[in-house]
């Protein structure tokens, strides 16, 4: 009877998560993590029911920008919209409850946050934080 050897217990690998399961991009660079600094003053003036929870965990770069963004009126809104709206016809979109807190985001901006001045003929003269 031949001698055998026992075999070797070989651990399972590892698995990452892939690229698909964070909010990394298509050229593998690495996912923006939530500027704290940034995000907790933004985050403290909205109110609770209003706070982007899915967005910051899967988007913090678009979080991040948004907080950045929040006190120049006409900028935001416009970061806003392009978020919203797809002008290149190629994007994927976002998963429903961050599409969700984008667009809450979206009305409380413009009906809470912003002052919207109109011409008497209803052009829209500037912004103004409230």
């Amino acid at each position: 009877m031949k001698d055998e050897m026992p075999s070797k217990h070989v651990p399972p690998q590892e698995t990452k998560p892939s690229a698909s399961s964070s909010s990394a991009t298509d050229k593998g660079t690495q996912p923006t993590a939530p500027n704290i600094k940034l995000l907790m003053p933004w985050i403290a003036q909205l109110p609770p029911e209003i706070r982007p929870h899915e967005l910051i965990v899967h988007y913090a770069r678009i979080a991040n920008k948004l907080a950045e963004l929040w006190k120049r009126p006409a900028a935001c809104e416009k970061y806003l919209n392009e978020l919203m709206i797809d002008e290149r016809g190629d994007r994927q979109g976002f998963p429903p409850a961050v599409a969700a807190e984008l667009a809450v985001l979206n009305v409380y901006y413009t009906t809470k946050v912003i002052t919207q001045h109109f011409t008497v003929w209803g052009d829209r003269v500037g912004d103004n934080i409230k």
